[in-house]
């Protein structure tokens, strides 16, 4: 198992040579977490030091091209006389007092991501990167707690494969930092997100619902975790639910919805229509024809091409249509999606959360390196369910990132240099798909499902095994 292997790889001799307590070594990994939660933050706190120099002196920018629209929403918000910006249109929007986030063009967020960012205009610029590489490390320490409660082998230190696990995927992790220094907010999400995981885990489900309502505010794509949850709830598939966790699963239900729905009331009446049309019904029908990972970009780009009405019969004109319909690639992936909570939810969530987000980033209409995070925050929490050999894993860790380096060769001859390529982009984007559908299927193939639960003291089963050991 890949979590037993590189646990009992990174545990020092003496520790593995069991000359010191569970105690000390459990206090002795916390400690070396609490140095990589260190380390992390002087990455990022270099890194952002970094980008604000390269911001400044190179024709290249540092900071993302989504943190501008994050902090001009913010200064409409605060400003509404601002040139380019104007009242909130909601009900409530006048009693407010605050400006329409949406006036920024291309802002296409909840405003709570606004909200947040108001301090841009107050403390510093920067303020929202902080921010947002701060959220970075509440993953990283809820992603080491949650993983210290899921202890695989009781003869290790779950504490030592914890800190490593996660020190290694996420909070030392190079790429994860530069994508939250440069402004993307993708690590709110994050925080949100394991957030409710671990919540779930740990049977809090009146807390875990709040935080799922907020989480589909925030971002849509967790709503396909309701199948898991679901799944989670009512438990075995074989046995039939009883009355209790059927009202379980209606007030898990019911809170989410109240949750989200408080959330969505509340934006609605500040901000209007605006909030519902760019926080939501863009997202559902959005069709992307600029080159990304996806391979539906170009077939998009055709079907909107000016000369696309030419080069089909008027037979085929309901392909035409078909292919522009947003729905048409959506509705595959969710299904599949969805179906993966159902089949592994009842098993092990953190693993059925993995593999729902990793066949929802391979197989959606628009893909970009940001997307990645989504399954990457996950990746630690399911590693103990997952059974593959270093080798194994170092292979297909591999192809994950050559794929990428294909496909950003052809993009950069296509942006960069101006070439067209857009026939070799996507034959990478084809390629790529493919290496993720591969890496998905490693992933499926290398499941191990949790050891059943020990029968109930006192049954026949029990005194059965209590003479077995005996």
């Amino acid at each position: 198992m890949v979590g037993r292997r590189v646990q009992a790889a990174w545990l020092p001799d003496h520790l593995s040579e069991g000359r010191v307590s569970r105690e000390q070594i459990s206090q002795l990994d916390t400690m070396r977490f609490r140095h990589a939660v260190g380390l992390a933050a002087v990455l990022r706190v270099a890194l952002l030091a970094w980008g604000t120099y390269q911001d400044a002196h190179s024709p290249v920018p540092y900071t993302d091209v989504d943190y501008y629209v994050f902090s001009d929403a913010a200064a409409c918000i605060l400003d509404p006389a601002r040139p380019l910006c104007s009242p909130a249109k909601g009900p409530w929007g006048p009693l407010a007092g605050l400006g329409d986030p949406y006036a920024r063009a291309t802002y296409r967020y909840t405003s709570l991501i606004a909200l947040l960012l108001v301090p841009n205009e107050w403390v510093h610029p920067a303020f929202g990167k902080g921010l947002f590489a701060l959220a970075d490390l509440v993953v990283g320490c809820l992603l080491y707690r949650l993983l210290v409660r899921r202890r695989t082998d009781a003869s290790s230190s779950s504490s030592s494969y914890a800190a490593n696990a996660v020190a290694a995927i996420w909070l030392l992790n190079p790429i994860i930092a530069n994508i939250s220094t440069r402004g993307s907010s993708e690590s709110i999400v994050g925080a949100v997100v394991v957030s409710t995981l671990a919540l779930a885990v740990q049977g809090n489900w009146d807390a875990a619902a709040v935080l799922f309502g907020l989480a589909v505010h925030v971002k849509i794509f967790p709503f396909m975790y309701g199948s898991s949850l679901i799944a989670a709830i009512v438990g075995a598939p074989s046995a039939k639910p009883s009355r209790a966790v059927i009202g379980r699963l209606l007030r898990f239900g019911a809170i989410s919805f109240a949750s989200f729905m408080t959330l969505n009331t509340i934006c609605y009446l500040i901000f209007g229509r605006p909030f519902v049309q760019e926080t939501f019904l863009y997202h559902l029908s959005r069709v992307d024809h600029r080159h990304n990972f996806s391979p539906y970009f170009y077939p998009y780009y055709l079907a909107h091409s000016p000369a696309a009405a030419f080069e089909l019969p008027s037979s085929a004109s309901w392909f035409r249509s078909l292919a522009r319909h947003a729905l048409a690639a959506f509705l595959p992936q969710l299904v599949l999606s969805i179906g993966l909570g159902f089949r592994y939810g009842a098993e092990d969530l953190p693993y059925a959360w993995l593999v729902q987000t990793f066949a929802f980033v391979t197989f959606n209409k628009v893909c970009t390196s940001q997307y990645f995070l989504w399954y990457l925050w996950l990746l630690p929490a399911a590693l103990p369910r997952i059974s593959m050999s270093w080798r194994r894993a170092v292979v297909v860790g591999t192809l994950w990132i050559a794929g990428q380096a294909v496909w950003l060769s052809q993009a950069f001859r296509l942006e960069m240099l101006g070439e067209s390529v857009f026939l070799q982009v996507w034959s990478a984007s084809i390629l790529f798909l493919v290496i993720q559908a591969f890496v998905l299927g490693e992933l499926l193939r290398a499941y191990t499902p949790p050891p059943p639960p020990p029968p109930p003291a006192g049954t026949a089963v029990a005194r059965e095994k209590g003479r077995k050991a005996e």
